[in-house]
């Protein structure tokens, strides 16, 4: 048999990688096994699929150019059994890479470092930003590339680790590392995990690596609590005489978004342009939320279209030609705790409580659908919305508990009178 020559713990064999076909031709790969080793290395020959035969690991055919092939497969066997002869008389250990050094010596590509792929990636990534991807994302995956620059320095006293190098245990290492040094939130180790993963794929796609060795570690999410505002809560701060144009001005930025769902900055850059009349005849804001490009399109409701009409002539809306009179998102969240005490709410004012108000007090609580919401939420995934669902089903829970123990306490007092 062609395909595997058995040298002690060494086997030799040719295989095609059928993923990377292009015009029905793939490339041929030599596949070392080394006791627990294993390597792939591109021989740079392809052939039509057809022409393979994958039980023996060689060519199939009669043809000159078939021959010829077969033939340079079958020397480069003896070349690797050679040199594993070698190297056994020479070391008390043999790596596959060793056998791949000494095989293609200087005509071997450069090998590849973990950190220097991040800097390749994040480098072609940059120049898909406007397209599928935007600026704030790809300034996370510089700061995703450089925590895990950190970690190398940290735990292997090296400025960077050869992707042939690398084990399973670095990831697990690398989870706890964000855990316990870094002290990062689950959900957002999710996220620093994910990114290396994507580093680990663009490796193989770009054959730097055999495979992603990563990929089947699993984070889960970590389900968080989102606070909201009740209706009577949202009604006190709409109530409330605040005398101080600041403060007032914050409320109505508030409650601006309590009603249409926006977040901080995409509230910002809301300007006159942004509101059109919709297919009802009615007033819509069409935009784009700025975190995932998601179209968020939301009719605007009479609390927002009154706020709106309010600052028409305000001087900074004006000047920037802004809907709101947003402040700073210090400022801001500093001026929202202000507000918070004054209407005797304890929950976290900020503006994201009123991105979570809009989907469940005001939509979802009074029947809006779980794909209406989600649309106006700008949500990549109705699976994002369905957390607020959970939410609202929760509290509907609550509230039939309570009245449950009403009507038993009736059903009580019935009984007691009955006797």
């Amino acid at each position: 048999m062609y395909n595997h020559e058995k040298i002690r713990f060494l086997k030799i064999s040719f295989i095609i990688r059928k993923n990377r076909m292009i015009d029905g031709q793939v490339p041929i790969y030599l596949q070392l096994f080394l006791d627990s080793q294993r390597a792939r290395i591109s021989v740079n020959q392809k052939i039509d699929i057809e022409s393979w035969d994958e039980s023996h690991g060689r060519a199939r055919g009669n043809s000159q150019a078939i021959f010829a092939l077969n033939n340079y497969l079958d020397k480069i066997r003896m070349d690797v059994m050679k040199i594993y002869n070698d190297i056994k008389l020479q070391e008390d250990e043999i790596t596959v890479e060793m056998l791949r050094d000494k095989l293609f010596g200087t005509d071997e590509p450069k090998k590849k470092k973990l950190y220097e792929v991040c800097k390749i990636y994040n480098e072609h990534s940059s120049k898909l930003i406007g397209i599928e991807l935007n600026q704030h994302t790809w300034e996370r995956y510089k700061a995703y590339s450089k925590k895990l620059a950190e970690f190398i320095k940290d735990k292997f006293k090296n400025d960077d680790l050869y992707i042939f190098q690398l084990k399973y245990s670095l990831i697990v290492e690398y989870d706890f590392y964000l855990k316990t040094e870094v002290k990062l939130h689950q959900n957002t180790i999710v996220k620093y995990i994910q990114y290396l993963n994507r580093v680990m794929d663009f490796a193989v796609n770009h054959e730097w690596a055999d495979k992603n060795i990563f990929q089947n570690y699993k984070v889960s999410i970590k389900e968080a609590k989102r606070e909201y505002l009740t209706g009577d809560e949202l009604n006190r701060i709409m109530e409330k005489e605040i005398k101080l144009p600041r403060l007032a001005e914050v409320r109505d930025c508030f409650v601006f978004c309590c009603y249409t769902g926006y977040a901080y900055k995409d509230a910002t850059k809301l300007t006159p342009e942004h509101i059109v009349t919709g297919i009802n005849g009615k007033k819509w804001i069409y935009t784009s939320r700025q975190k995932n490009d998601n179209t968020s399109n939301v009719p605007l409701l009479e609390p927002a279209l009154e706020i709106i009409e309010k600052y028409k002539e305000h001087p900074l809306c004006n000047n920037k030609n802004r809907l709101l009179p947003m402040k700073s998102n210090q400022k801001l969240n500093a001026y929202l705790k202000e507000l918070a005490d004054l209407c005797q709410i304890e929950k976290p004012m900020t503006t994201h409580i009123a991105r979570h108000t809009f989907a469940t007090t005001v939509l979802l609580a009074n029947g809006v659908s779980m794909e209406a919401t989600s649309k106006m939420l700008g949500h990549s995934s109705i699976k994002t919305t369905q957390i607020y669902g959970k939410i609202v089903e929760s509290r509907v829970g609550a509230e039939m508990d309570q009245l449950s123990e009403k009507l038993f306490a009736k059903e009580s007092k019935v009984d007691k009178k009955a006797n």
